[in-house]
């Protein structure tokens, strides 16, 4: 995973969403020296907001010393995203998931999913509410899957290259003793990893609860500026279709969602 971030998809609809979406990726492009292609898709009407979208990229991060190349397509905002993607070997995408404006059918329920679970890289999903928010506490919600601590080598790369304090929230619906022995064996498993790498963090557990709402306000008593997620399904409910759709939804907290299929996983000491 060196070379991690590298190469930085934007969808962009000028909402204040996807503006939230563009500072998220020039944060990230400053430390892993990313480059950016920001994504404006138009139904056909090429007076469509552009002009105004390509002005206001240009000059925010020209204001960040960062170059990004800005690209327009007509057609479903969902298929042009997926199919750049798959084009140009992207190791990222970052999208508003929210916004009185713009997107704001698209991004909703599930259509905003499809991105996701279509996506062989990693998706930020940022509301507008999260601009404030920066990337020094990055929330880690483990639950009772392997496939749960696969997006821990994301996170540590995140955490590294910004300082950040990681807390590992071990969580579950379940207060069976099965589910809170496998997800304990699963923290400590973290816990070891992140200390190797010499990563900060903070531990908590819970258990019998709602799922999302847990892990919604648990960040932010932390001030968490990020919270990872896998977009597989898994026993313990946690990442479910459903409450994934919730946690991208709902959470004012930038959602970063890894699916399993990610082929920049593999060799990474099973995490």
């Amino acid at each position: 995973m060196e070379s991690a971030f590298k190469k930085i998809l934007l969808a962009f609809d000028n909402s204040e969403a996807s503006r939230v979406a563009l500072q998220k990726a020039c944060d990230i492009a400053s430390k892993f020296e990313s480059e950016i292609t920001a994504l404006f898709v138009s139904s056909g009407n090429k007076d469509e907001g552009f002009a105004d979208s390509k002005k206001f990229l240009e000059d925010f991060s020209s204001s960040k010393g960062i170059e990004l190349d800005i690209i327009e397509k007509s057609g479903k905002v969902y298929n042009e995203v997926i199919k750049l993607e798959k084009e140009g070997d992207y190791s990222l995408i970052l999208v508003g998931s929210h916004g009185k404006k713009g997107w704001q059918p698209f991004w909703m329920g599930s259509n905003a999913f499809k991105v996701i679970s279509s996506s062989t890289c990693p998706v930020i999903c940022s509301q507008e509410s999260a601009s404030d928010l920066s990337f020094d506490n990055i929330l880690l919600p483990l639950a009772d899957s392997s496939q749960t601590r696969q997006k821990i080598s994301y996170c540590v790369k995140l955490a590294q290259a910004f300082g950040a304090t990681v807390h590992i929230l071990g969580v579950s619906k379940s207060k069976s003793k099965d589910t809170v022995k496998s997800v304990d064996a699963y923290v400590r498993q973290a816990e070891r990893y992140l200390a190797e790498r010499g990563v900060k963090y903070t531990v908590n557990t819970k258990y019998g609860i709602n799922v999302p709402d847990t892990c919604i306000e648990y960040g932010a008593s932390v001030n968490a500026g990020l919270m990872l997620i896998m977009t597989e399904t898994e026993s313990s409910g946690i990442f479910m279709d459903s409450y994934s759709q919730q946690l991208v939804n709902n959470s004012p907290i930038p959602v970063m969602a890894v699916h399993s299929r990610d082929t920049r996983l593999t060799g990474a000491a099973g995490y």
